[in-house]
């Protein structure tokens, strides 16, 4: 079998989206979106060296979170990683993706994961996704982002501000401000799409 093309739906402004996801966007970062960032002065309660975590649901596992050090901060019932390496699984456990970072941090009331600083994905159909900021929502099973984000899928590269799709890339949503350039066998540049506010285009698999 080939390999499905992704869906990709390039968003200027979904006014009934927008609300939903800043309400995500604060829970992700706490349980009562009012969390502070770790500073370097913060002294963990517990620290790992190799440390790695999964998450399973119903037996299957959905992520794996490998890690050369792991800071445990219990008043904020957070865990704190250095250049971690997450591995995505989809729902017949295979392996769909990975996501390295320089920062991660995993909440253990809502099971997040945020990754921070130089965030790439790499998916095993050879999708790949750059930003600076990304959050998993356990909740949802869906990948987020509110900062500049570059898609590459093979020779087309779409940018755009704020994100939302699957960790596999197959169904990505880039927000606003979208642009798509798509170059031929010669790596010239065939077209370009750029799309403003209360527009879209949506590519089929």
């Amino acid at each position: 079998m080939g390999l499905k093309r992704p869906n990709i739906i390039l968003y200027g402004v979904f006014l009934a989206l927008i609300p939903g996801l800043a309400a995500i966007a604060a829970s992700c970062q706490d349980g009562s979106g009012n969390r502070e960032s770790i500073s370097t002065a913060d002294v963990p309660d517990q620290e790992f060296s190799d440390f790695t975590t999964s998450e399973s649901d119903s037996g299957l596992v959905r992520w794996v979170l490998k890690a050369p050090v792991a800071r445990v901060y219990n008043a904020r019932k957070l865990l704190v990683t250095d250049t971690p390496h997450i591995e995505f699984f989809d729902t017949e456990g295979i392996l769909t993706s990975v996501l390295t970072s320089d920062k991660g941090e995993y909440n253990q009331v809502t099971h997040d994961l945020t990754a921070l600083g130089h965030v790439f994905i790499t998916s095993q159909e050879g999708y790949v996704l750059e930003t600076e900021s990304l959050v998993w929502v356990n909740e949802l099973g869906e990948i987020h982002s509110e900062d500049f984000v570059k898609f590459t899928r093979g020779r087309d590269v779409l940018t755009g501000i704020g994100l939302r799709g699957d960790p596999e890339l197959r169904n990505v949503e880039i927000r606003r401000d979208v642009k798509a350039y798509l170059r031929d066998e010669d790596g010239m540049l065939k077209e370009e799409i750029q799309k403003e506010e209360g527009s879209g285009v949506k590519q089929g698999e």
